[in-house]
């Protein structure tokens, strides 16, 4: 007597996958938060693959699975490190009346602070994202902060804060004084003392520009604060 073959039941299939699926997200995981710890901690050039998997509990096959190499797992640790702080920056939909000025004044506070106060941000996105990533590929990023400086002096163009002048250039200039004012008051004995010694000698600089004083936006890098979204600028 012929028997004909059991199906498996569609929802064991989708079970099965469902818990694949669960595998491969926990996996990937498990990968991103251990490089992210050490990339922190080490530095790029001092990290060794070998010790991500060990540390991950996981095997080579796993890492090379989801990552080329040890730069593609760098590069997708950078821009979930970098892309936190995205949610904190101060949007114009909060406050229709602010200044690109005004905005671009509020973020920069918003930099400084994570570069002051994240160790990973500031290993992974100051010190290694250059060298490792290169120029271009930051400063081509849609989402990064040399371009999101350049609209900012555009809109402030527009307003007739800013001087014409131009942009390209001078958001480029920002960045690199942005970064390097992060950098000296990470590395301060006393950061609130070289906070407010930066700030005041950007403020010097700032005032070369031809830019009106235009207060910061009230409770710029406040999450919480009323209006606060991610609509871009």
């Amino acid at each position: 007597m012929n028997q004909t073959p059991q199906e498996t039941p569609p929802v064991a299939v989708g079970r099965r996958t469902g818990l694949r699926d669960a595998h491969v997200r926990d996996t990937r995981r498990a990968l991103l938060d251990t490089a992210r710890r050490i990339f922190a901690r080490d530095g790029f050039q001092a990290t060794r693959t070998e010790e991500i998997v060990e540390e991950s509990g996981l095997t080579r096959g796993a890492l090379y699975h989801h990552f080329r190499d040890k730069e593609d797992l760098f590069r997708a640790v950078h821009e979930e490190v970098l892309g936190e702080v995205a949610p904190l920056l101060w949007r114009r939909s909060a406050d229709p009346t602010a200044s690109a000025w005004t905005l671009f004044r509020a973020n920069s506070e918003i930099y400084l602070e994570a570069a002051s106060t994240n160790e990973a941000y500031r290993q992974i996105v100051l010190v290694d994202g250059p060298a490792v990533l290169g120029w271009r590929y930051l400063s081509d990023r849609q989402n990064g902060p040399t371009h999101t400086i350049a609209e900012y002096l555009r809109g402030a163009v527009e307003e007739g804060v800013l001087e014409p002048q131009p942009i390209d250039p001078l958001a480029h200039l920002l960045a690199a004084l942005g970064a390097g004012s992060a950098m000296y008051v990470a590395h301060a004995e006393d950061r609130e003392e070289a906070r407010r010694e930066i700030t005041r000698c950007y403020e010097r600089f700032l005032s070369g520009l031809g830019i009106t004083d235009a207060p910061i936006a009230p409770g710029a890098g406040d999450p919480t604060a009323p209006g606060q979204d991610t609509t871009p600028l």
